[in-house]
């Protein structure tokens, strides 16, 4: 059994600031929930909710979407399953260039945490 219709585009995404940051365990519950009803997703499918899948909804899979020469793309390197809620992001690539390694925490990157609030909100 399969967890789509053949040539869709299932894509897991997020409106909330907060819920944009953990889109990887969005698609976990999305996994458990058809597993539930039977239906096995692999991981292999299930990133494609993450990066493939939105790149061709917007009609960019020539430009983003895989992990191929001549296409950009930030790539994470997890520490473990990235759909498991106990992963750690090791190192995190922007436009090429490291900007996070969990190894060296003197190189820290600047937060989006408090993504959106001011100071009066509690903003550090």
């Amino acid at each position: 059994m399969v967890d789509y219709p053949q040539n869709s585009c299932a894509i897991v995404h997020s409106d909330s600031q907060d819920g944009i940051q953990r889109l990887n365990q969005e698609a976990a519950k999305s996994i458990t929930h058809a597993q539930r009803i039977g239906i096995t997703v692999p991981p292999e499918r299930a990133i494609r909710w993450l990066t493939q899948n939105p790149a061709k909804s917007l009609g960019l899979e020539d430009k983003i979407g895989t992990l191929e020469a001549g296409k950009a793309g930030d790539v994470v390197i997890w520490n473990g399953n990235p759909f498991s809620v106990y992963a750690l992001a090791d190192q995190v690539f922007i436009d090429g260039a490291l900007s996070f390694d969990r190894a060296h925490p003197a190189m820290k990157p600047r937060s989006d945490f408090n993504l959106g609030q001011t100071s009066a909100e509690g903003a550090l």
